[in-house]
């Protein structure tokens, strides 16, 4: 077995953060405005007051973890616990780089595990290569060993991504058709380019999908 060093985050954990982070400048403007004290010093106390929170308290979110990747199966040793995986009880499985860093879903009938690490509070290179390698050797398994197994997309490969489109693209139109000359300049080539950007990356994902698969 290959063996894998990384931090990860959780979401929850980052959430809490964040919010606490947001309510600590939004108190100190609250108490910089009840004592009348100078507008931008009340706002630069916020932010750096919010700033040094989070620089703190991120470091509670951080977690290590030790993965060892073998040939049917991946063990993750973490902090408190030891939890096997083994490839033949999966459904299906995915990795994607999302908005904030890497995460990887090992799906069965009974356990949707989700693993992921946040680049705003850690370092993500680490993990990102263990799920690219246990992505790759996930393939191999299911190529020799069960072709029923689900190799999934990313969000972009979903029913969901098809109906966001398909609703985002005809509001679109109609904002495009009842505005005026000058503001359907501006709306085509902004949001024409994005849809264009949208569409494209949803069928090279769907094109994906189905070679992953064999469909």
């Amino acid at each position: 077995m290959k063996e894998y060093q990384f931090q990860y985050t959780k979401m929850w954990q980052t959430l809490i953060v964040v919010l606490l982070a947001i309510a600590t400048f939004i108190a100190t403007e609250f108490i910089g405005i009840f004592n009348k004290l100078n507008l931008v010093l009340t706002i630069a106390l916020g932010f750096g007051l919010a700033f040094s929170f989070f620089q703190f308290f991120k470091k509670k979110a951080i977690h290590n973890c030790i993965a060892k990747l073998g040939d049917t199966s991946v063990i993750f040793e973490f902090e408190n616990e030891t939890k096997t995986i083994n490839f033949n009880e999966l459904t299906s499985y995915k990795s994607y780089y999302g908005k904030n860093g890497p995460v990887l879903y090992l799906k069965n009938n009974i356990d949707n595990f989700q693993i992921s690490a946040n680049n705003n509070f850690c370092k993500i290179d680490d993990f990102k290569s263990f799920c690219e390698d246990a992505i790759t050797q996930l393939d191999k398994y299911r190529e020799k060993s069960n072709l029923e197994l689900i190799h999934e997309g990313s969000i972009f490969a979903t029913k969901a991504m098809l109906y966001f489109l398909i609703v985002a693209t005809s509001i679109y139109l109609l904002a495009f058709f009842i505005e005026t000359r000058t503001l359907r300049l501006a709306i085509g080539i902004s949001g024409g380019f994005y849809f264009f950007i949208m569409w494209t990356k949803y069928f090279i994902e769907q094109k994906n999908l189905r070679d992953q698969n064999g469909s």
